[in-house]
């Protein structure tokens, strides 16, 4: 009898994570994080627990301005595909503002957003959230987020700046848990996930199965 029921072990924890205050810069600098400060940001490597190869490193930063990451990919940049993320090298996030872990679907405080190393006919980072029809509000203008791409022979770096305007319901003073993942494709290999793999559910609409992000002072 064949059985739908996945057991990666990544599925079995509720995991929680810390995500650290980035202090605004005064001189109104969009990017925050370098490699000065990158190990304090520096998210867990979870894949062992999703049993994939470990390609890349990922830091995450909060203050009331927005959120900021930035990936170092090891692995050589060669092509991004849009709207086929997943066809190419790109970085897909997963945000949910109040963190529900009782929905099996996107409600209104729930994020899918991406961005490229290139743009692709002008597109190189959007917001892609699949709602249902009760939820549904407008995605965010693309003009909003910030994206910068640093590329080398060996290995390609990523930042991305999600502003706080661009995600429904975020408010670190009154909610300071957000529900979180994210999916690292890359051209004519198997993909690196956070959390939920995309190979056993629809990772972009499982917000109960993302992990909670505990933003820390």
């Amino acid at each position: 009898m064949e059985s739908d029921i996945s057991f990666t072990a990544i599925n079995f924890f509720q995991l929680a994570i810390e995500c650290h205050f980035l202090p605004p810069d005064k001189k109104k600098s969009t990017f925050l994080i370098d490699g000065k400060n990158f190990k304090k940001y520096q998210l867990p490597d979870l894949s062992k627990l999703t049993y994939e190869k470990s390609f890349a490193k990922v830091a995450m930063g909060w203050n009331n301005e927005g959120i900021e990451f930035y990936a170092i990919i090891d692995k050589p940049y060669e092509r991004s595909v849009y709207p086929n993320l997943s066809q190419g090298d790109s970085f897909e996030v997963c945000i949910d503002t109040r963190n529900v872990k009782t929905s099996g679907y996107n409600t209104r405080f729930c994020h899918h957003f991406f961005c490229l190393a290139e743009p692709i006919e002008g597109v190189q980072s959007g917001e892609i959230t699949k709602f249902r029809t009760e939820d549904m509000h407008e995605l965010c203008d693309p003009k909003g987020l910030k994206v910068k791409s640093e590329l080398s022979t060996s290995q390609y770096h990523l930042h991305f700046f999600i502003p706080s305007f661009c995600m429904h319901g975020y408010d670190p003073e009154q909610f300071d848990q957000l529900g979180f993942t994210y999916r690292i494709n890359r051209l004519g290999s198997l993909p690196l996930h956070f959390t939920v793999k995309s190979n056993e559910y629809t990772w972009e609409q499982q917000p109960s199965l993302w992990s909670s992000i505990k933003l820390i002072p």
